[in-house]
């Protein structure tokens, strides 16, 4: 179905995938039921050990593979390179979008004037945490949020990689995302940060959506938090930014994060588990400024 959008940039809808067997189905349905079409769908499954060859083969995409595991950012530069659409908007593979995702990024491109549009690298989304039952989720929705606010916004840092739009020629511009960055974490904060220091802009709008079916266990969530800071660290180090707001911004949590746990929710199991990572992001950060790539 397409939408009564006039005269429209044409989008591919770019999707990496390991291991998603269990998400991969729905959220390409999603984007097959998008109120306005995509030019084409690109899933690039990176050498998943589970059967999510099986299911994205069951669906008219376009499907990419990896002979071996090579990560998010390599991923993505795949099927980048394979896109034909003036937009790319990327997915992860369990972010399920709302039926007018596309649409609502398409109207704020078409807001921007002239003198906006040459200088956009990108327009992001939001994403909503699905699971929220136990503890690890309870504290990743309350406090590892992947949006920016409930207004619109210019200009800002990066955008969450759930649900991010790029114009592609900006992209390949700037050479895709960074494949040294092996794991998801921190790679869409590098390219964020190289777009800015090429004098690019990044949006956010709000009302474009996904529903994130992520779930966590107190230890998956530790490690997710310290590979998100350790990696951040080496993205503001190698793109000659400031580690130190890092460090800063990580103290400043060390009394927010606790005290509105405890005062303002009344729940000391999840100051307590704030107070664990908050361990765990400092020896994250630790161990990156000890790496001899965050050298400015």
């Amino acid at each position: 179905m397409t939408s009564d959008i006039g005269n429209c940039l044409q989008v591919s809808v770019l999707i990496p995938c390991y291991n998603q067997a269990q998400h991969i189905g729905g959220v390409i349905q999603g984007v097959l039921a998008q109120t306005h079409s995509p030019q084409e769908i690109i899933v690039v499954d990176d050498a998943s050990t589970d059967q999510s060859a099986r299911v994205i083969g069951g669906f008219p995409v376009t499907r990419l593979h990896h002979e071996e595991n090579r990560g998010p950012a390599a991923a993505r530069n795949t099927a980048l390179h394979a896109a034909r659409g003036e937009i790319v908007l990327y997915l992860d593979a369990d972010a399920f979008p709302r039926p007018d995702l596309i649409e609502t990024l398409l109207r704020a491109y078409q807001a921007l004037d002239g003198e906006i549009f040459p200088s956009l690298a990108g327009i992001g989304g939001r994403g909503i945490e699905v699971h929220q039952k136990n503890l690890a989720d309870r504290w990743r929705g309350r406090h590892a949020r992947q949006d920016f606010g409930d207004e619109y916004r210019a200009k800002v840092p990066f955008l969450f990689g759930l649900c991010a739009s790029y114009r592609r020629s900006v992209l390949e511009d700037v050479d895709g995302f960074d494949e040294s960055f092996p794991r998801n974490a921190g790679e869409d904060f590098e390219l964020g940060c190289r777009l800015r220091r090429a004098g690019y802009q990044l949006h956010y709008e709000p009302q474009a959506i996904v529903d994130h079916y992520h779930a966590d266990t107190v230890k998956s969530l530790k490690n997710n938090q310290s590979n998100w800071y350790y990696w951040s660290y080496i993205a503001k180090s190698k793109n000659h930014a400031h580690p130190w707001t890092l460090w800063m911004g990580t103290f400043r949590r060390l009394f927010t994060d606790p005290l509105g746990d405890l005062f303002l929710h009344g729940d000391w199991q999840l100051a307590r588990l704030s107070l664990q990572i908050f361990g765990a992001k400092i020896a994250a950060l630790f161990e990156a400024a000890s790496n001899p790539r965050a050298t400015l």
